[in-house]
């Protein structure tokens, strides 16, 4: 680490040559830049882990502000502390606009938009009484027809499969669902 006393006398030394303000304030930053920027990187990663682009940035936004001071001989006796000072406001700019651009996404869960009637005690009691009705319907018709609509409706089978299992024809198949249907509407109008 450099004495900041080394820089001011690279500063004094500098203003006797009588160059421009503009001029000496870049080869001052030029000099913080080159002792300080490692140092500086680490501090900031430590503060955001895992950020280095974001670091990056936030390392050349420090220099880039102080170039913009006007008189950089303020800040000669502690221009370490200086940089670090800003690199850290930095930071918690950088840190503040992260919560809010995420707390903009957040949407607040409202459950009765969102209520569902799977979870609701009353649908399952509902839904448990629409399956006690289907079974005593389902029992009442006859077994060939009980049969068949079970096939086609819990197995999946297809007419011509049933029919092929059952020996029949196709079109038994069909009237026989076609009853099954038929009863099963009428019976449960009101609860499906």
């Amino acid at each position: 680490m450099m004495n900041p006393k080394v820089v001011s006398l690279d500063y004094q030394r500098q203003k006797s040559e009588e160059i421009s303000e503009e001029t000496y304030n870049r080869k001052y930053v030029e000099q913080l830049y080159n002792r300080h920027r490692g140092c500086l990187y680490r501090y900031i990663l430590g503060i955001l882990p895992g950020a280095q682009h974001e670091a990056s940035e936030i390392l050349q936004e420090t220099y880039v502000r102080l170039l913009r001071q006007d008189n950089l001989k303020k800040i000669e006796e502690n221009a370490r502390a200086y940089l670090f000072t800003i690199a850290t406001n930095l930071v918690r700019d950088t840190i503040r606009s992260r919560v809010n651009r995420y707390h903009s996404y957040h949407v607040e869960f409202n459950e009765e938009l969102f209520e569902s009637e799977d979870n609701n005690p009353l649908s399952a009691l509902n839904w448990d009484k629409s399956i006690d009705k289907l079974k005593a319907v389902l029992v009442e018709l006859p077994p060939l027809t009980q049969k068949i609509f079970v096939l086609s409706r819990f197995e999946e089978m297809s007419y011509s499969e049933i029919a092929s299992a059952l020996d029949i024809s196709t079109r038994t198949v069909e009237r026989h669902m076609s009853k099954a249907c038929k009863k099963l509407q009428a019976q449960l109008r009101g609860i499906v």
